[in-house]
C-alpha cells in the first residue's frame, strides 16, 4: 500500500514537472536569452521549483529513471539561474 501511494506520488510529481514546470522554465530561459531579467514572481517560481526538484530527487533516490529525470531538470535550472545572474551584473553594468 504504503509503495502504491509513493508509485502515485511520483507520477503526480512527474505530470506536474512535464504539463506545468518544464514549460516555464523554457519560457523563462528564451526571455532571458533575449537579454532580459527575471520579475520577482519568475525568481520565486524558480527558486521553488529547485527546492522541489531537490525534494523530489531526495524522495525518489530508489527510481534510476526519476534521479536522471530530477537530476536534469536541477540542471537546467542551475544553468537559468546563471543566465539570469548574468542579465542582472550585464544590467548593473550598463548602470554605472
Amino acid at each position: 500500500m504504503k509503495q502504491d501511494i509513493s508509485l502515485q506520488l511520483m507520477v503526480v510529481m512527474l505530470e506536474n514537472l512535464v504539463q506545468h514546470t518544464l514549460p516555464r522554465i523554457y519560457a523563462i530561459r528564451e526571455k532571458l536569452e533575449q537579454g532580459h531579467v527575471l520579475l520577482k514572481t519568475e525568481l520565486n517560481f524558480m527558486l521553488e521549483s529547485l527546492q522541489t526538484v531537490s525534494q523530489c530527487y531526495s524522495r525518489f533516490q530508489q527510481d534510476i529513471q526519476c534521479m536522471v529525470i530530477f537530476s536534469s531538470v536541477a540542471e537546467l535550472l542551475s544553468e537559468v539561474i546563471e543566465m539570469a545572474f548574468n542579465n542582472e551584473q550585464d544590467k548593473f553594468q550598463y548602470v554605472a
